[in-house]
């Protein structure tokens, strides 16, 4: 009993410490609420994080929407998460991250995406849940300190959704990945559980369900991706092989496509190790092309 209430006491000191909820008005009718989290940060720009739930398809997904404290308009970046349904939602710590982000004087818009403890629905790894990102563009037309100038940035599976969305609209100015799967049929020879336990679950098998892998490739449609774009990968990364990037990379350049690399010296899945040359080159990229 003793350990239960200490238990239940630290959560209710980080509640109180980290996570102060406040309701607000909302800032588009797309949204079904809004609340305000009470965070601590010294960036050089004060920024205020909102957490959102707006509807997709019908179903009630949850989101994430930082800014800048002050009233002038800035350009969005649209961050897509990583990982599948539970693993990889954002947390606390993912916030803080946005919240740099935001404070380089850019608007950023998240989700959850659907099929997971704070969303409803089915995740689709690239499939339906892909609505759940377009909606933020909607979101973002409503936005009055929008300057309506979107980027948007992915690591991991959250890069493959940023090819996707490039794919599907030309609302967008410029994309950056980290790390992103350009075909995830790459990695099944090192990673044999992301077939076995996430993407034939979620998608399906490779043989009836070869062309739900070819939507999930952008290699194979290089052509159509029309933005400016930024691909950064981890020469050390396990998760996701380089080689992934290496013939996007390849491919880029035989269609004359505008863009730049860096493929990172001993750099991990999602450049976690060298955050610095991902956060300048990634910010940078987004100043150029949405400012």
């Amino acid at each position: 009993m003793k350990s239960y209430l200490i238990l239940i006491s630290s959560i209710l000191l980080f509640s109180n410490c980290k996570q102060e909820i406040k309701k607000s008005e909302n800032f588009s009718p797309l949204l079904d609420y809004q609340y305000l989290i009470k965070t601590n940060n010294d960036f050089k720009i004060p920024t205020e994080t909102y957490k959102i739930r707006y509807k997709s398809d019908g179903l009630e997904i949850t989101g994430y929407l930082t800014k800048p404290k002050d009233l002038q308009k800035y350009p969005t970046i649209i961050y897509n998460r990583g990982g599948n349904r539970d693993f990889g939602t954002f947390t606390p710590k993912s916030l803080i991250y946005q919240q740099y982000l935001a404070s380089n004087g850019f608007i950023v818009l998240s989700s959850q995406l659907r099929g997971n403890m704070h969303s409803e629905g089915e995740d689709e790894y690239g499939g339906k849940d892909l609505n759940d990102i377009l909606k933020l563009i909607e979101i973002n037309k409503s936005l009055k300190y929008s300057n309506q100038n979107i980027g948007v940035y992915g690591i991991s599976r959250g890069g493959l959704n940023a090819y996707q969305i490039s794919r599907l609209t030309d609302e967008i100015k410029a994309i950056a990945v980290v790390g992103a799967p350009t075909d995830p049929r790459l990695d099944f020879d090192t990673r044999p559980e992301m077939y076995e336990k996430v993407l034939k679950e979620l998608v399906g098998d490779t043989i009836n369900f070869k062309k739900e892998y070819d939507y999930r490739s952008p290699i194979k449609w290089v052509n159509e991706i029309n933005e400016p774009t930024l691909i950064l990968h981890g020469a050390d990364d396990w998760r996701v092989k380089p080689i992934n990037a290496e013939l996007m990379i390849e491919e880029m350049k035989r269609l004359n496509k505008e863009f730049d690399y860096q493929i990172v010296e001993n750099g991990n899945h999602g450049l976690s190790t060298h955050t610095t040359i991902r956060n300048e080159k990634v910010i940078n990229w987004f100043k150029k092309y949405l400012k």
